[in-house]
């Protein structure tokens, strides 16, 4: 099973909820900014060392970002206003997360977090950055192996694991975030250069 098919399979699942809120009258800019909420929580318990309650709280907050997009899909309510919020909430959602993590208990003791959480950062947002402005160019750029969906993923993961078993699963969870960030945005430069090149 490809990661398209995985991602499809985690909309089905989540299309029960995306109905019920969306019939409980739910507006997508309120899960939105109430997703920023939770995710800002779960920072908080990670910088105090609380992982594994951390990461579940993490996983909850991506839920909810999960669905305000279905949901504004769902009742027809998509529009420019709601997206551009939508990705603002996202990147400081991560800005949050990522902070929580260099200054709290998985970088106390670990210099190597100095580096590897601003590289895992960067490259976050540099794969929503080449995204956007390769749309802006007219050039469809959804391709990439890691996205935000598989960032997320690894660092709920990492941080559980740094919870029940050693701290250093954090540091191993943002390795692979940054690692796979990086990659995702080469991979998105690339096809916009190629394909711009295509087409003159």
């Amino acid at each position: 099973m490809n990661l398209s098919n995985l991602r499809s399979a985690g909309r089905r699942l989540l299309r029960p909820l995306v109905v019920l809120l969306a019939g409980m009258g739910v507006k997508p800019a309120a899960l939105t900014l109430s997703g920023l909420v939770v995710t800002a929580i779960a920072g908080w318990l990670v910088w105090r060392g609380s992982f594994v309650v951390g990461s579940l709280v993490l996983a909850l907050g991506s839920v909810l970002d999960a669905v305000d997009g279905a949901i504004a899909r769902w009742t027809g309510s998509e529009s420019s206003a709601g997206a551009v919020l939508d990705s603002f909430v996202d990147r400081v959602g991560e800005a949050v997360v990522f902070t929580a993590i260099l200054a709290g208990e998985a970088g106390r003791g670990r210099p190597a977090m100095l580096y590897i959480v601003p590289i895992a950062l960067v490259g976050s947002y540099m794969v929503s950055y080449v995204r956007a402005r390769a749309e802006g160019e007219g050039v469809d750029c959804t391709v990439g192996v890691f996205t935000r969906t598989e960032r997320l993923v690894v660092l709920v993961f990492g941080l559980f694991l740094g919870g029940i078993l050693s701290p250093d699963f954090v540091v191993y969870g943002v390795i692979v975030v940054a690692a796979g960030a990086w990659l995702t945005a080469l991979q998105r430069l690339r096809t916009v250069i190629t394909g711009t090149s295509a087409g003159k």
